[in-house]
């Protein structure tokens, strides 16, 4: 009697017993699986429009950012907006080359060489130096310029807006009438220049980057800094002045505003 008693009252089989009857079955198992795909269909599907929030969310917050800071700069140092930008033209040590083939919109760019007078009128917006570009970087963002920054001299080039794009692009991206005899040139904001770091002048920590929508063109394969527009506007044949435009964003079509991009966004 005592074995048989044990035998039913074994408390070890009772608790196996239970432990199977708290496993899912095949069909409970089939279900949960259903929903995960299901699930995972949906963020899939929605993983592209909230990349592409992200990026304009952060181009909307950059923008005005670089662009306060940069007046900010001009406010409190008489007119001087930084100095040591990208300048987005090829050269081993020097600013003689050819606007970079991994900037976006290269053949709405082109180089041209500046005269004295320019020179002396970017000098005067605190523009002294620029820093060359590699013609083939191993990543076209993070090493295309880090170079020594070579200082501007009648000879340099620089990467100029053409001027039948000028036009256009300045009236329907920044509402801006372009002067006549006017010259627009493009400077990236690169790690080296003077409004970044922990210098006296710095506004930011590190240099934003700007990421595509487009995923064949990723910092790694596309300068993708932010940039600067700046005018270079003849007075009278002895003197020419420059002026910062405003802040632009890198794009495979070529450089645009903030306006544009939204616009962009909201139109697809």
């Amino acid at each position: 009697m005592n074995v048989l008693a044990s035998k039913r009252h074994n408390p070890l089989k009772r608790s196996s017993r239970k432990q199977l009857r708290s496993g899912l079955s095949l069909l409970e198992l089939l279900v949960v699986l259903t929903i995960l795909i299901a699930l995972g269909g949906i963020v899939v599907s929605t993983l592209p429009g909230m990349l592409q929030r992200t990026q304009v969310a952060t181009a909307a917050a950059n923008v005005p950012e670089i662009d306060a800071a940069i007046r900010r700069n001009a406010m409190l140092s008489q007119g001087q907006i930084g100095d040591r930008f990208d300048s987005l033209i090829a050269g081993q040590g020097s600013l003689d080359g050819e606007v970079v083939a991994y900037l976006g919109g290269v053949e709405s760019l082109q180089p041209s060489t500046l005269s004295g007078l320019e020179v002396a009128a970017l000098a005067e917006i605190g523009i002294t130096e620029l820093v060359p570009a590699a013609t083939e970087p191993l990543n076209a963002t993070f090493d295309s310029h880090d170079q020594l920054p070579v200082p501007l001299a009648d000879d340099a080039k620089v990467c100029a807006v053409s001027a039948d794009v000028a036009v256009e692009l300045l009236r329907t991206n920044w509402n801006f009438e372009p002067a006549d005899q006017a010259k627009y040139i493009a400077v990236g904001l690169g790690e080296q220049c003077s409004l970044v770091g922990a210098g006296e002048r710095a506004a930011f920590s590190e240099s934003p980057v700007h990421f595509s929508d487009d995923r064949n063109h990723s910092p790694e394969s596309m300068y993708s800094r932010y940039m600067l527009l700046l005018e270079l506007k003849p007075v009278n044949e002895t003197r020419f002045v420059a002026r910062y435009v405003g802040a632009a964003i890198p794009g495979v079509d070529g450089i645009h505003s903030l306006s544009k991009e939204l616009e962009s966004y909201y139109s697809n």
